[in-house]
């Protein structure tokens, strides 16, 4: 069996992964002549002297257009896009110098707040440190057991011991006999390469590195290099080959690998096998999908049995099965035609359908599946509404979904949200009301049974690696917004709880604090909103507040542990989680209802959670702040569009205030891959006019006359491929020429000013995750761009707050 140390997340535009992903971005550059250079510079400082703070003021239309901007037509609508020029390439320099001036306005305007930026950053560092840390997962292979371990420096080590030595409950036996196959730090360090993911072999022979360079300015880091290394018996790993531009991979038997490439989209779009120790030149196309808004990936079932290639959009997915053990260059040899090679070994699992979605696995003798897919099955039948996911089974040699039979229908307030299979068992993680719950199947008694969970209701059920297939032990990870990531193990026969690690921050009492569901009224929808509060506290309009919200993809806004909210709770803010349309934590039908066509249901629904605050008296419109990322920044924008009037303050994380620039252009990446998620106004003139009326870049006019502002910082990577630069660059500028934000901003100790600010800080470094190109080479990533970032963007709402609270 080969061993998967980490696993990938699925690639979309605005998602916020794990900060170890990397995402840097080369901008195109262009000669400009000197007057136009000397006239863009003399705009932006234009109202800047030695002892000024006046905010840099972008030009309007460069290049010789006309005053008013950039006019196009759309579908019978005019559009006027003054800042056009910040997305053309050929201004890349002028862009950047406005970049620059944003920045350091926004540095002399937060210079005042330096003390207490270094208060929060070690408020957030004491709060990683916990009292116990859970040992490594285990995992048997052939002869070996495998695990990882960190150090204290952050780098991971890659280990195995032959199974007959000494086990975990020996440490210094442990150590005695381990094997330590790669050493992250160590890597970095002596290559330059940084570690993404790591696999070995089934047969122990071999060792597969994703990883990324930190000092190559040319590479697509949404891709990555390959690193092959050769295993010996002893563990010393010696590389042998590097594959460049691969975004996942996965074993295959003896010396074959399979893996996948993205195109200038950053779409994987194309599976390829390659032959360890063989010229690339030598590698098969196995699948390609020339649907542009699909996204390839290829995985293995967990008893390595098939390899599953699955061309998923947004709202569909279709999957491919063959042998592990089939040889794909035996065949080509046989194989007159290689076209007809390429599509005989693999087995069309059920075609694709607008609106279904399923995912398979495999275990003694037959298909275990996952799907939405409609009761008769009608693959024709053109879907309305979206249908709830099932669990059902398949012989197999018939996997085709004509032979799937029901296993598990969940109630209608259900939603199953991931399955994971062991031999005896198999364990279904779901939603019940938006909170989690762990149902356990046993095989042979064929019954239903459910796990005890910690912390209540108020925590989320996170994936773990749970790599046995052959085990009665259940390894789960929770997390609270007072706990970090703690770890619990179940035997899934008595569905007791074995083992269990709390990790609790140091410098935080859990039991100090509450967890509460309560829901906000749109209309006739409920929407809830997770509350978390100091015991000790009264609800009061004076409390201070952060109101958090996503609601895109379906991506639920769990109540996890947030590094960044631990220096606002010991500090005695409320932090409240608006969970609204779009999101995924009440099923598909609630993500549905805030996507495309309906997206402007997720800003209502936010705007809703704001006035119940309001109106119980949990905060006030000065005491409010609210905060979105990537698409979670778009509703929010458009939330101050609506009403500025409720907040004090805001903050957006490289937000998508600009959809409308975005998706009326197929050239940029993930355009083509996310008209399920927004629409296609290209093609389209109803989804034109529904971005038009709710983007918070084409909608600002009310915000610019409303009487009363909220405060705004908007923060942003410069490498970021998924919401380009010029997105909030252009929003942050159509701001201040058309509202309030014009005026001076800068905060001083013991000042109290109520003015609303509008600061802008671009991290040219940075791509969407706070996480740069560290040019410097150190051995490890750490989080301190993190910790940082969230320091800056924490101190901006307690002066904002506390200002308007003195």
């Amino acid at each position: 069996m080969s061993v998967n140390f980490q696993m990938l997340g699925i690639y979309k535009r605005c998602t916020a992964p794990p900060l170890s992903i990397l995402v840097p971005l080369v901008f195109a550059r262009s000669i400009q002549s000197s007057a136009s250079q000397s006239l863009f510079l003399k705009n932006i400082f234009r109202r800047r002297t030695k002892y000024s703070l006046s905010p840099p003021v972008a030009p309007k239309a460069l290049g010789g257009s006309e005053e008013k901007g950039r006019q196009s037509s759309w579908h019978g609508y005019d559009r006027i896009d003054e800042y056009a020029w910040m997305q053309d390439p050929k201004f890349s320099n002028e862009l950047a110098s406005y970049l620059r001036a944003e920045k350091e306005y926004a540095q002399r305007a937060m210079k005042g707040t330096q003390k207490l930026q270094q208060q929060l950053s070690k408020a957030m560092s004491k709060a990683t440190e916990v009292d116990k840390v859970p040992p490594p997962v285990e995992t048997k292979s052939g002869n070996f057991i495998y695990y990882v371990r960190q150090d204290d420096d952050g780098s991971m080590k890659y280990c195995r011991r032959h199974a007959s030595a000494p086990g975990s409950s020996n440490e210094n036996s442990v150590l005695r006999y381990e094997q330590i196959l790669m050493d992250s730090g160590e890597l970095a360090k002596n290559t330059g390469y940084y570690l993404r993911n790591l696999l070995v072999s089934d047969d122990h022979r071999f060792i597969g590195c994703l990883a990324v360079h930190h000092n190559n300015p040319n590479a697509d880091t949404e891709s990555n290099c390959l690193l092959i290394y050769s295993l010996s018996s002893d563990g010393k790993a010696t590389h042998i080959e590097t594959l460049d531009s691969v975004f996942n991979f996965v074993f295959g038997p003896n010396c074959v690998l399979f893996y996948t490439v993205l195109n200038d989209k950053l779409r994987a779009y194309k599976v390829l096998a390659h032959q360890i120790g063989k010229p690339k030149s030598n590698d098969l196309g196995i699948y390609t999908e020339i649907n542009k808004e699909c996204f390839v990936d290829i995985t293995r079932t967990k008893d390595k049995q098939f390899h599953i290639i699955n061309s998923s959009t947004l709202d569909s997915s279709e999957l491919r099965i063959f042998a592990s053990n089939y040889d794909f260059w035996e065949s080509n040899c046989k194989s007159k035609e290689k076209s007809d090679l390429m599509a005989k070994p693999l087995h069309l699992v059920r075609p694709r359908q607008k609106g279904v979605e399923y995912f398979i696995d495999h275990h003694d003798g037959e298909f275990i599946i996952l799907a939405n897919s409609p009761l008769n099955d009608n693959t024709d039948e053109k879907l309305t509404d979206p249908l709830p996911f099932r669990l059902m089974r398949a012989p197999t040699a018939y996997s085709s979904s004509k032979y799937w039979t029901e296993l598990l229908r969940v109630a209608n307030d259900e939603c199953i949200e991931d399955v994971e299979i062991f031999k005896d068992f198999i364990m279904i993680s779901i939603k019940r009301k938006g909170c989690p719950a762990v149902l356990i199947y046993d095989k042979q008694k064929h019954s239903f049974s459910e796990l005890p969970l910690p912390y209540s209701s108020g925590c989320a059920v996170l994936p773990e690696s749970n790599p046995q297939f052959d085990t009665t032990t259940l390894r789960l990870c929770f997390s609270s917004p007072v706990h970090l990531d703690s770890v619990a193990e179940y035997n899934m026969r008595s569905l007791q709880q074995t083992r269990s690690w709390t990790s609790t921050p140091l410098n935080i009492d859990p039991n100090q604090y509450t967890v509460q569901r309560c829901n906000a009224q749109n209309g006739n929808t409920d929407v809830p909103v997770t509350l978390i509060f100091h015991k000790g506290a009264q609800k009061t309009k004076r409390m201070p507040t952060l109101l958090r919200v996503y609601g895109a993809y379906g991506v639920s806004l769990e109540p996890e542990f947030r590094l960044e909210d631990i220096p606002l709770l010991l500090r005695g803010w409320a932090i409240a989680l608006a969970h609204v349309r779009g999101g995924g934590e009440l099923g598909r039908d609630w993500y549905s209802k805030g996507k495309g066509k309906n997206k402007v249901n997720s800003i209502e629904d936010f705007l809703a959670c704001a006035r119940f605050l309001l109106d119980k008296g949990w905060s006030s419109s000065e005491s409010l702040a609210i905060a979105g990322v990537s698409a979670g920044g778009l509703v929010v924008g458009a939330a101050l569009n609506i009403a500025p009037e409720y907040f004090r303050a805001a903050t957006l994380h490289v937000p998508f205030v600009d959809p409308l620039s975005a998706m009326l252009n197929p050239d940029l990446p993930l355009t083509n891959v996310e008209t399920a998620e927004w629409g296609n106004p290209l093609a389209s003139s109803l989804d034109y006019a529904t971005i038009r009326k709710y983007a918070p870049y084409d909608n600002i006019n009310h915000m610019a006359s409303a009487k009363r502002l909220p405060s705004i910082l908007v923060t942003a990577g410069g490498q970021d491929k998924r919401v380009s630069i010029w997105q909030p660059a252009k929003w942050v500028a159509r701001l201040r020429e058309s509202s309030l934000f014009h005026q001076n901003a800068v905060y001083k100790e013991n000042d109290i000013q109520h003015f609303p600010k509008l600061l802008f800080y671009p991290r040219m470094s940075e791509g969407h995750f706070h996480v740069n190109n560290n040019p410097s080479g150190s051995t490890s990533n750490d989080n301190s761009g993190f910790i940082s970032a969230h320091a800056f963007r924490n101190a901006f709402l307690i002066r904002e707050v506390d200002m308007a609270r003195d």
